[in-house]
């Protein structure tokens, strides 16, 4: 897809580390915050031998998704929950945000 937005990173290389965190983070706290926590741990851990399929899925919930995450944020997210690490932090967080 084209970019058009030159600003907008297309690998996740361009986004720093401590960014990620802090997006994952936020994303966390979301989905505890809307008591989401069984289903997208659920939905995480079934999902980790196809993240990167899952994290092209955020395409199409994009209306879903685009309500918490604007932009740029949206497309960082996609790309950082395409690596397996990503993935397990993220249910690491969310399990931490519940307790």
């Amino acid at each position: 897809m084209y970019n058009q937005n030159a600003d907008i990173p297309t690998v996740i290389d361009d986004i720093p580390a401590d960014e990620q965190r802090a997006l994952l983070e936020k994303l966390a706290e979301w989905i505890v915050r809307k008591n989401l926590t069984t289903p997208a741990i659920l939905f995480l851990e079934t999902g980790k031998p196809l993240n990167f399929l899952g994290s092209q899925l955020l395409i199409a919930f994009s209306p879903f998704v685009q309500a918490f995450f604007k932009g740029e944020q949206y497309q960082k997210v996609a790309l950082i929950l395409e690596k397996d690490e990503n993935v397990e932090l993220l249910i690491k967080l969310i399990e931490q945000s519940t307790s």
